[in-house]
């Protein structure tokens, strides 16, 4: 079994890329569609907490929030589940950008870059 994943911690590895680096209000994130992916079931892959150890680089805060607040939901929720977690007023995420927007722009690093959360229970 996983051993339980930490709270988040501000490392100053946060990630803001911008399609002009001279634009601040051209940001790179792409904003939520209409129809969502909120059924999609997300679950956090076996010994995650070694494998976030072993990372390159440490995960910006709010990346580590979505684990952990995964962690809390029992390691497997969907994405409407996760992010209804994440507004709760006791959520460890701070943010100034909407939720959903947070988990949209960390989803595909934490599956496909970092290999922390997979897609399917």
């Amino acid at each position: 079994m996983n051993k339980s994943i930490s709270k988040p911690t501000s490392n100053g590895a946060t990630e803001t890329p911008t399609a002009n680096p001279k634009s601040i209000a051209r940001c790179g994130i792409p904003a939520p569609s209409a129809n969502g992916r909120g059924n999609i079931k997300l679950a956090l892959v076996d010994d995650v907490v070694a494998k976030m150890a072993a990372l390159e680089k440490p995960l910006p805060a709010q990346a580590q929030a979505i684990l952990y607040t995964l962690d809390q939901l029992g390691g497997v929720a969907t994405q409407g589940e996760l992010i209804k977690a994440l507004e709760a007023s006791d959520s460890v995420l701070s943010t100034v950008q909407t939720t959903a927007r947070i988990v949209t722009f960390y989803r595909k690093r934490l599956i496909e870059k970092d290999k922390l959360i997979k897609v399917g229970g």
